[in-house]
């Protein structure tokens, strides 16, 4: 037999077997098929809303059942948790959290995390823990908080709870940005000179309305967070503030008007003496 005859053979041979080997392994292993990727949804929380809207939008989306398992984690809206000597929800993951310490570390304990929740879009997994994404949205905003605007807001003689209390006001009441930097310039002087603020948004934060004008009953409710009857800043935040809101409260535009008021399409009109601001009031709001 030819060496030709040979080398043909062996050859047959050799792609006989792979054949086989291939043909064996491909019946007994079956076929790679990666694992579906998790669902995902995106969670936004808009600029101003309060944890009463957050709530409700996170029971639609199905990642809490009720807003009472929400409020169980974050504590309850415009509640003086040390008046009713009830202590206010902590959440554990925090105090072993390196990121979030010192973000959260001037937030008083009667409060809730209200104007810590930061306006903006999270990707997550449809079937995520609330902790975990709570988590996500805590260390965005220490992010967002530079070491600059922390250092402002120390020679400005605010910490960062305050600052955010401060901004939660600002946004409600100046929702358009270009109003932000004048508004909160006349909340700064009417704290200096230790005057209420006399802000509707903390009252609408008290009851849930949305009242441009709030109610004189309204004004009379006792509560700290009622900037009528209470002067300075209330316990904490009214709002999750934007980061330009955030930024207004640091440096605000000054200004020499000491009243405004937004009419019913939300345009801001401003006042330097009572009577004017009462006159605004008269021509846009009644």
């Amino acid at each position: 037999m030819s060496f030709r005859r040979l080398n043909l053979i062996f050859t047959l041979v050799i792609l006989a077997l792979a054949a086989g080997f291939f043909w064996y392994y491909r019946h007994t292993h079956p076929k790679y098929i990666p694992p579906t990727p998790k669902p995902e949804i995106n969670v936004t929380i808009i600029p101003g809303w309060n944890l009463r809207q957050i709530a409700d939008d996170w029971v639609k989306k199905g990642l809490i059942k009720n807003s009472d398992e929400f409020y169980a984690r974050l504590g309850q809206p415009a509640f003086n948790y040390v008046a009713a000597e009830k202590s206010a929800p902590v959440l554990s993951f925090i105090s072993s959290s390196t990121d979030l310490v010192e973000l959260f570390s001037d937030k008083p304990d009667g409060v809730s995390y209200e104007g810590y929740l930061f306006p903006d879009t999270y990707r997550v997994y449809a079937d995520a823990e609330p902790e975990d994404i709570l988590k996500k949205i805590f260390v965005n905003l220490e992010n967002k908080i530079s070491p600059e605007m922390r250092e402002t807001a120390r020679e400005r003689g605010m910490n960062i709870h305050q600052l955010l209390t401060l901004a939660s006001i600002v946004e409600k009441e100046a929702p358009s940005g270009a109003d932000m930097g004048k508004v909160a310039d006349i909340f700064w002087r009417r704290l200096k000179k230790n005057w209420a603020l006399q802000s509707c948004a903390t009252v609408n934060y008290i009851t849930g309305k949305k009242d441009r004008a709030v109610t004189a009953e309204d004004k009379e409710i006792d509560s700290l967070f009622n900037t009528y009857k209470y002067p300075g800043l209330p316990p904490g935040p009214i709002s999750n503030p934007s980061l330009a809101a955030i930024q207004a409260a640091l440096s605000p535009e000054e200004n020499d008007f000491w009243f405004f008021m937004s009419d019913n399409d939300g345009a801001t009109h401003y006042a330097r003496t009572l009577e004017e601001h009462n006159a605004n009031v008269r021509k846009y709001l009644r």
